[in-house]
């Protein structure tokens, strides 16, 4: 999982590296525990699903929540739609379990207070909400997989539509003074599709995650924290990383919660203790060097496509909604992890190199050159 650098960038731009280096780093005192729960999960590529609760205190925290996935709580129409994925998730959930839902839960008034619910301290309306919400995400991906399916739109434009939201948010983050050394984007080429499927021992195109891809380059380790924490509110939602798919050797999540106060109250109330950092780490790539410093994640990310479909008359796909997924890999590190990877064998031009004569060696030899390994 490298970036391929040699592609043409759609979106970029570099910021002054010694000015960025010489700023203090960005306090964390109005950090929320839903906010570090958020953060990690994306680091270490869990699932919402294995959740059993909710860390938020107000409606504000959940209409961030609800807008990072694209849905605006004070659109009527948006929450039409989430009224409508509860009721089908209750009924899942009653036929398949026989699940008897509280009135709270089932006529709660919005999607917001279920949410609160699911955070709260009742010992039968919060585990209940958290089941409710957790079947909404699934369903709600499900219908956004099945849109993007049936309308007759090209990846390039889906692509296009994730790389303005990016430009978007990027423009935002300097704006803002954000720490970021460096923000490029890149479309993976048809060559290095073909190379990468050819390096995978399972070659189905669908599991090449990274044909759009965003690189993110922060002036300092430290920095990387509240770069992913505002990514995760205005660009991707958390609950959609691709479990299994974060790659850390960055970041040090266990000690930049304990070196800080306000973050090392927090650990005793994680909903995975830290010395579970590394379960979720997918198998290295072989042909990437031990020297290269990264953090690699994969998100579905939601964007609306009202304008697409105004131009299809069609009930059914009005009952899918107006979101669609696109699967976007991220690359975040450091500068000094940036140039350390730009030197000797952690450098992309020797990966590629490694990487084709590995393929090159199972294209002659086929099926003996596993020897029981799934990737190259």
């Amino acid at each position: 999982m490298t970036y391929e650098s040699d592609l043409e960038n759609e979106t970029s731009f570099v910021g002054n590296a010694e000015m960025l280096l010489g700023r203090p780093p960005r306090a964390l005192d109005d950090v929320s525990l839903g906010e570090v729960e958020q953060v990690r999960l994306v680091l270490r590529g869990g699932s919402v699903v294995d959740w059993h609760r909710l860390n938020l205190s107000s409606v504000e925290e959940a209409n961030h929540i609800l807008r990072a996935n694209e849905f605006d709580p004070d659109d009527e129409r948006d929450q039409q739609r989430l009224t409508d994925i509860r009721r089908r998730a209750i009924d899942f959930l009653e036929r398949n379990f026989s699940i008897a839902f509280a009135p709270e839960i089932v006529g709660a008034p919005r999607v917001q207070d279920l949410m609160l619910l699911a955070a709260g301290r009742d010992t039968a309306l919060q585990p209940q909400a958290c089941m409710v919400l957790k079947l909404m995400h699934v369903i709600n991906h499900i219908d956004g997989r099945e849109l993007l399916f049936l309308l007759p739109i090209s990846d390039r434009d889906v692509f296009y539509l994730v790389e303005e939201k990016a430009t978007r948010v990027a423009n935002e983050m300097r704006a803002k003074g954000f720490p970021i050394v460096e923000f490029a984007g890149s479309r993976k080429s048809r060559d290095s599709l073909i190379t990468k499927l050819l390096s995978k021992k399972q070659s189905i195109a669908a599991q090449i995650y990274d044909k759009l891809r965003f690189r993110i380059v922060t002036a300092t380790a430290d920095d990387i924290f509240p770069v992913l924490r505002y990514l995760g509110e205005q660009l991707f939602p958390f609950n959609y990383t691709v479990p299994g798919e974060s790659i850390n050797t960055v970041f040090d999540f266990p000690k930049f919660m304990a070196r800080d106060a306000h973050l090392a109250r927090m650990i005793p109330n994680l909903q995975v203790d830290l010395e579970s950092e590394d379960q979720m780490r997918p198998a290295p790539n072989e042909a990437t060097s031990a020297r290269f410093r990264v953090i690699n994640f994969v998100v579905d990310i939601p964007v609306r496509i009202d304008s697409y479909l105004c131009h299809f008359a069609d009930p059914s796909l009005e009952a899918l909604g107006p979101i669609v997924y696109v699967l976007t890999e991220f690359q975040v590190l450091d500068l000094e992890s940036h140039l350390q990877n730009e030197r000797g064998e952690a450098s992309h031009e020797k990966y590629k190199l490694r990487q084709k004569a590995k393929v090159k060696h199972r294209l002659v030899r086929g099926k003996r050159f596993w020897g029981g390994k799934g990737e190259l």
